[in-house]
């Protein structure tokens, strides 16, 4: 259990390691991130569902330590699967990459922890009881569901206002950190389509992306610009460090109960 522990707190960007030497020994020490420290100043106990929503991106995100939680919301694409295509597709995502054989058994393992981590077990099992249910908290975001019928899955788009704006500026600036231009200029195809980008994280489709822009170029913290003229849809970004745009979500969301 403690090294789940140690495995999820790094997947989820709030722990890294230093790797140290002494007397000939290497050894490694956890700190807790700067990403972490936000969360536990502002929300210690995860009860602030954009929380789950900044964890859930950073796991999402994250290609070296959650390899199938990234390439299912940035590569895969595909709106309802079976895990039969689920399996065949991350083979094959995984056999390009060429670093090692990865055993059939290891990725049905991956692909049952990641379906436990987004759908809920009531879904998947029928009724349960508290005691027996042991869903992942990010399950409660609903990007994935459960069809029992066809035993599939689909993702679910987040309802507009379940989503909270400033998440989305959050991916944007994310996202345009690891591009490789220093324009603070991102295209709506980009933001909807780029790998890290929020259409491709948090499911949206190109009107609800759109109209999150247009909400939050509205809004007094100019966090972000939209220009939608000529046909060009541009978004400006007006902040880089994307844990400002996290304490700004923290500074808000008590006032205006999430909706920010």
């Amino acid at each position: 259990m403690v090294s789940a522990i140690r495995y999820w707190l790094q997947a989820t960007g709030l722990t890294s390691v230093k790797t140290e030497t002494a007397d000939g020994k290497r050894t490694s020490r956890f700190e807790q991130t700067e990403f972490a420290r936000l969360l536990m100043d502002h929300d210690p106990f995860i009860e602030d569902e954009g929380s789950l929503w900044f964890i859930h991106y950073e796991l999402a995100t994250n290609l070296n330590q959650s390899t199938t939680w990234s390439w299912f919301f940035n590569r895969f694409g595909v709106r309802h699967f079976t895990q039969d295509m689920f399996l065949a597709h991350l083979q094959r995502f995984v056999d390009a990459q060429g670093k090692r054989k990865i055993a059939p058994n290891s990725l049905e393992k991956d692909f049952r922890c990641f379906v436990r981590t987004y759908s809920r077990s009531a879904d998947r099992v029928g009724h349960l009881s508290p005691e027996e249910n042991f869903d992942c908290p990010l399950s409660s975001l609903n990007l994935l569901e459960y069809l029992p019928r066809t035993k599939s899955y689909r993702t679910l788009t987040p309802d507009e206002g379940g989503l909270p704006e400033l998440l989305v500026a959050y991916a944007l600036v994310r996202m345009r950190a690891r591009m490789p231009l220093m324009s603070n200029e991102i295209s709506f195809r980009d933001a909807l389509y780029a790998e890290g980008g929020p259409g491709r994280v948090f499911n949206l489709d190109p009107e609800i992306l759109f109209s999150y822009l247009v909400r939050r170029d509205e809004n007094e913290n100019k966090v972000l610009s939209f220009s939608r003229t000529a046909g060009l849809n541009l978004v400006t970004l007006n902040i880089s460090d994307h844990l400002k745009v996290m304490e700004l979500y923290y500074s808000t969301v008590g006032r205006d109960s999430g909706s920010v």
